[in-house]
């Protein structure tokens, strides 16, 4: 309970953190590169490339309490590609910093 709120992960991870990001922020990940919560949440929008990410709030976080339904609102993710005038769904994962470093440790987080 209160995971998500930690200020670093559990001492089960043992790899390096990031350095520039606190390691518990929530981020986009689309293919090693990532975009923090923070900064979807106050923009709305943010169009990279031919990527469109999006948020609006209505998503309950599952690791902030044992009720679900009274879990902070961490919104809702969509990621789209566009191409031409259609936007198609993109695959991506929303994770914490500290996960996505481990896995990308050269990866580029957008804050």
């Amino acid at each position: 309970m209160g995971y998500d709120i930690r200020s670093r992960p559990y001492p089960l991870f043992i790899g390096d953190l990031p350095g520039d990001i606190d390691p518990m922020v929530r981020v986009v990940a689309v293919e090693g590169e990532a975009w923090s919560l923070p900064l979807l949440r106050e923009k709305g929008t943010i169009t990279s490339g031919d990527l469109v990410l999006g948020w609006e709030e209505g998503l309950n976080s599952a690791l902030h309490t044992s009720v679900i339904a009274k879990g902070r609102d961490v919104g809702n993710v969509v990621v789209q590609r566009r191409r031409g005038a259609v936007l198609d769904d993109v695959v991506h994962d929303v994770t914490f910093a500290f996960v996505f470093h481990a896995f990308f440790p050269d990866g580029v987080i957008h804050q």
